[in-house]
């Protein structure tokens, strides 16, 4: 069991419906929590049976839906009041947003 943010980002995953079994990673830092993925054994050899096909292989590539994902999983964390930063590897950085500077006045 986790606590803190890590806890708070995996009910915003849960509840975005990225649960168990998405295959997403969870692990808390002292900057934020990061979210990664991994292909599971069903997605890698699918892509690659219809790979051959150039139409596919264009949108079906592991970077393709890393880059979906990337995209979906900051919208929902941005909706929950997040701030996101995604790295080249396809490892997501969660972190709180930080509260604007209030006017001296």
């Amino acid at each position: 069991m986790t606590g803190g943010l890590a806890h708070e980002v995996e009910t915003v995953l849960a509840d975005g419906g990225f649960g168990p079994g998405s295959g997403l990673a969870v692990q808390e830092r002292a900057d934020g929590v990061l979210v990664s993925w991994s292909a599971d054994a069903l997605i890698r050899p699918t892509i690659l049976a219809h790979a051959s096909d150039p139409a596919v292989h264009t949108r079906a590539t592991i970077p393709g839906i890393r880059t979906a994902l990337d995209h979906a999983l900051a919208a929902l964390f941005l909706d929950a009041g997040f701030h996101t930063i995604t790295s080249s590897d396809g490892v997501l950085l969660v972190s709180r947003m930080r509260s604007a500077a209030r006017p001296p006045w």
